[in-house]
Parts: structure tokens; C-alpha cells; sequence
């Protein structure tokens, strides 16, 4: 059924709308300013907009409730109506009149609307015209609805905007270097140079933890945009910045930051994944469901395509992508491909057809549990239980499922792809094979 999921199945969610500097009326046109405060009171309250919001919320999820497995067709149409329905209830916004509290209440409404997208996103590129911080956060803003629409051009041009470096210094900071697609030449990074040398001298010891939090995007920037020297001397700039506040910081914020410094010096971070011989794993278990043990380390599966596919049995989408998984293990020859899902001990394993069990402390009951586990979701391939996190730093995962294809010479081929890019592991894998035939 869809009921719930329907809102997650046609509707993409839409980026955080955060324009609280928004500019005031020039000193000259007070009335401007007055009409506009006029505005926002006759408008909704924030409370009555919520309501709304929860009203159509509500409404779809009666009228879809009982929709079980549509076609491509019928979710088309169904997206259609949703659309059409946010656009009705956005009708009377006017959202250049509306408060950073309004245009929050009304968020999920502008991502589930067309036309409501076609006006957030004119009023935010007009903002962004502005030479200002706030002019900066109406970009980042802009930005995110392209790549919610299909389109991830407008990322490296954020580092364009005349406010950057002052506008890296709010929460959106997290969000840009994510928007620079991984596929931006090294020759259009390289013309912003300069701007990237100047936002590495913000890895100071006494650098924000926003500023911090994006060290690893604008590593990864670095080293495709400067010379080595400089790509060099700005990953020593940052790891040094994390190193002296690890030793002031606390708590939550200690474990991030030395998460972080594992992670900005593994293979990834260093730019010495893909084309390099795969990072060394400690394999601690590896099993099939029929009880069989195939090989001891990633070592032995040299002359095969390898997939590795990170993954945690908490972990929704990991689960929720396994006939894919399937599938493929059951397209390629065993003596050929090689597919395996690798995992850490995670302290529990989250059944999907019983009550999670938790195993902290007990390595071998997980590893049961996990044999359990496997069988029960008709798992086709190879599990491996590695002594590294799932979020392995060598591999710069972040989040998970995450997918690595190794060559037949064990070196790594493709990195950070999703199981859902079926196609696109396909494609790889079958031009890997293709290039082992002697």
C-alpha cells in the first residue's frame, strides 16, 4: 500500500527555507516597508498555515490509503493531483509578503506545488542578486531546488557569489559544497582558486563548527582545484584546525571531530581511491546463508568485477534495495562477479520479521543473529563483517547504502554509487568484464 509512503513516493522534499536576512526597504521608501509588515499581517498566521498544511496532509493520505502498487502511469497521475491540490491551497501567498515563518509553515506545500516551486524559485533568484549574506542564502536556497528538479549546475557557482566567504559563516555552509556535483571539471573548479584558497584560511583553531563541519566538501574541492602543493598545505590547514579544537571539545562534538579526522585522512579524502588498490578491510566474517565461508579477504577475489555494498540491517533504504541486489547477484557468474555486503558490528540486528535483538558486547550472538537475518530476507550474496566501520573514512562514506566496484586487479573502480543506480552498476560492471577478456 501507499498510504504514508505517498507523500514520500510523489513528493520529493523540498530545502529548508531560510531567508531570515532578508533585506529592509531602503531608508527612503518607509511605506514600502509598512505595506510589506501590512501584508504579512493580513496573510495566515504561521499556526494557520501549519493547519493547513496538516489538513491536505491528511485528505491525501485518506484518498490514497488504500493505492496498492501503481503503475508508472497511475503515480503520474496521482503526483498530478498532488500537485494540483498544493497549488490550490499556495493560491492566495503571495511569498515576497510573507515571514521567515510563514514561508517555514508552508514548506512542505511549495515542495509538493509546481507553481509553487516556479515562484519560490524566482523570488530566491532575485534575491540572490543581492551582494549580501542574505543575498547568498537566497542562492544556496536557489541551488537546492534545481537539484530537487534535476539539475545540479548551479552548485559551483555559489562560489561565485560576491558574499561567500561572510555567507559560509551561517548554517547554510553545510549545504554548498554538497551541491558541487562530483563530476565538475577540474578546469572550472580550477578558475575559482583563489576563492578556495581564501575560505581554507577560515580552518582556524577558533573557526565555528559550521565552518568545520564542511572541511571534508571543501577537501575534496581542493584537491581537484589546486595545484598539489597548495591541496597539500590546505588538507595540513584543516587537519591541524580539527586536531586543536579536538582538544578543547566535548562530548558529541569530540566524536565528531575525530570522526571527521579519520575520514580526512583515509584513502578518499587524500584522493587516493579510485584508481588505487582497493583500502585494506579486516574481513572478522564472512559468510553465505548456506553456512559456507568463501574466502578469507578482499585479497582472494582478485580477477573478479567486485561490488561492495555497505550496509547496516538498521539501515532502510540498505534493506529496502536487496531484489535489486538480488538480481543483480543472480545476472552476473559467480566466477566472474562477485558481490558483497559489507558491515560492522553495530551492537543489535534489526529484524524485519521479529523484534530487533540487541547483541552490544556479544560479537558472536550478532553474528547468529545476523546468519538469521540474512536468511530471512533471502539474502543471494556474500556478507562480510569488517573490523572498520560501515562509514569506512577510506572510503569517505557518510551515509549508507554505499557502493564501491573493485577491477579484476583489485583496484577501485567506481565509488559512491547507490544500489538503486542499478543501470549505472550494471553498465560498469559489464564494461569491466568486457575489458577482462583477453
Amino acid at each position: 500500500m501507499l498510504g504514508l509512503p505517498i507523500l514520500t513516493l510523489c513528493l520529493a522534499v523540498s530545502p529548508v527555507i531560510a531567508l531570515q536576512d532578508k533585506p529592509a526597504a531602503p531608508a527612503e521608501k518607509p511605506a514600502a516597508q509598512s505595506d510589506k509588515t501590512a501584508a504579512q499581517k493580513a496573510s495566515p498566521s504561521p499556526e494557520a498555515l501549519q493547519q493547513r498544511v496538516a489538513a491536505l496532509f491528511e485528505s491525501l493520505q485518506k484518498k490514497y490509503e488504500k493505492v496498492e502498487s501503481p503503475s508508472d502511469e497511475e503515480l503520474k497521475q496521482i503526483q498530478a493531483d498532488v500537485a494540483a491540490q498544493a497549488d490550490a491551497a499556495l493560491a492566495d501567498l503571495d511569498f515576497a509578503t510573507l515571514s521567515e515563518e510563514q514561508l517555514a509553515a508552508v514548506e512542505p506545500l511549495i515542495g509538493m506545488s509546481t507553481k509553487g516551486r516556479e515562484s519560490m524559485m524566482k523570488l530566491l533568484a532575485d534575491r540572490a542578486k543581492q551582494p549580501t549574506v542574505a543575498g547568498f542564502k537566497a542562492a544556496v536556497q536557489s541551488a537546492a531546488y534545481g537539484m530537487r528538479d534535476g539539475g545540479g549546475a548551479a552548485g559551483i557557482a555559489l562560489l561565485d557569489h560576491p558574499a561567500f566567504i561572510e555567507g559560509m559563516g551561517t548554517d547554510e555552509a553545510g549545504m554548498v559544497f554538497e551541491m558541487i556535483a562530483d563530476d565538475v571539471a577540474a578546469e572550472e573548479i580550477a578558475k575559482r582558486a583563489a576563492i578556495l584558497e581564501l575560505y581554507g584560511a577560515r580552518f582556524t583553531p577558533d573557526a565555528p563548527m559550521n565552518i568545520v563541519m564542511t572541511a571534508e566538501g571543501y577537501l575534496k574541492l581542493a584537491n581537484k582545484g589546486l595545484s598539489k602543493e597548495k591541496a597539500a598545505a590546505a588538507r595540513a590547514a584543516v587537519l591541524d584546525c580539527i586536531a586543536k579544537k579536538s582538544v578543547a571539545a566535548q562530548g558529541r562534538e569530540q566524536k565528531m571531530l575525530e570522526r571527521m579526522s579519520k575520514t580526512l585522512n583515509g584513502a578518499a579524502a587524500r584522493g587516493e581511491l579510485v584508481g588505487f588498490p582497493v583500502p585494506s578491510m579486516q574481513c572478522d566474517w564472512v559468510m553465505r546463508t548456506d553456512g559456507t565461508s568463501p574466502w578469507k579477504g578482499l585479497a582472494d577475489l582478485k580477477g573478479k568485477v567486485v561490488v561492495l555494498d555497505f550496509w547496516a540491517t538498521w539501515c532502510g533504504p540498505c534493506v529496502g534495495s536487496f531484489p535489486k541486489v538480488a538480481e543483480m547477484r543472480s545476472h552476473y557468474p559467480a566466477d566472474k562477479v562477485e558481490i558483497v555486503g559489507i558491515t560492522s558490528l553495530q551492537g543489535m540486528v534489526a529484524h524485519q520479521k521479529k523484534e530487533p535483538v540487541q547483541c552490544e558486547g556479544d560479537a558472536e550472538k550478532e553474528k547468529s543473529e545476523l546468519m538469521v537475518f540474512m536468511k530471512d530476507m533471502g539474502v543471494t550474496w556474500t556478507v562480510a563483517v569488517t573490523k572498520e566501520d560501515v562509514f569506512n573514512p577510506d572510503f569517505g562514506i557518510r551515509g549508507i547504502p554505499f557502493v564501491a566496484i573493485l577491477d579484476q586487479d583489485g583496484k577501485v573502480y567506481k565509488a559512491g554509487m547507490h544500489p538503486s543506480d542499478e543501470d549505472k552498476i550494471r553498465a560498469t560492471i559489464d564494461e569491466l568484464l568486457a575489458k577482462g577478456v583477453k
